[in-house]
């Protein structure tokens, strides 16, 4: 039966390594976004980096994160992609700094949204002309002018 050996002898390599070597290796990897940002279209290629924007890094439930913004149409393709993009990432750093994707859908204006605007044309102001109420017609007629000039 063999015994367990201790060697008191041994150090650890942190007591070898020099002061500045310790430090990088304590310190917390930390990525600017500009880095990111500016080299987005190269990590993930042209395609893809169109479907998606990059928002930002953040820890989100104690996991690294990176946020990124998805027009509703390309949402099912960005999200089958997540590990793709993980690793695109990662390899891009050089070690495993992100762990997640959080996708937030990007509004677009729609034109539901929009206000209507009342334009009447030749044959309705000559429609309202023919009103025989005085007073209606009148205020229809400032009621359309009034429309008109707001949209103005």
């Amino acid at each position: 039966m063999k015994k367990n050996r201790t060697f008191s002898s041994l150090k650890p390599i942190a007591s070898i390594l020099p002061d500045n070597i310790k430090k990088l290796i304590k310190n917390n990897a930390s990525i600017d976004d500009n880095i990111i940002k500016n080299q987005w279209y190269k990590i993930l290629g042209n395609k893809t980096a169109e479907k998606c924007k990059f928002i930002k890094f953040q820890k989100y439930n104690n996991v690294q994160s990176v946020f990124v913004k998805v027009e509703r149409k390309f949402l099912i393709e960005i999200d089958y992609a997540r590990d793709q993009l993980i690793e695109k990432i990662n390899s891009f750093l050089g070690y495993n700094f992100v762990n997640k994707i959080i996708i937030n859908i990007e509004n677009i204006n729609s034109t539901k949204y929009k206000k209507k605007e009342l334009k009447l044309k030749e044959k309705t102001k000559s429609i309202l002309e023919t009103i025989n109420d005085e007073d209606i017609r009148k205020k229809l007629l400032k009621f359309s002018e009034k429309k008109i000039n707001e949209s103005n």
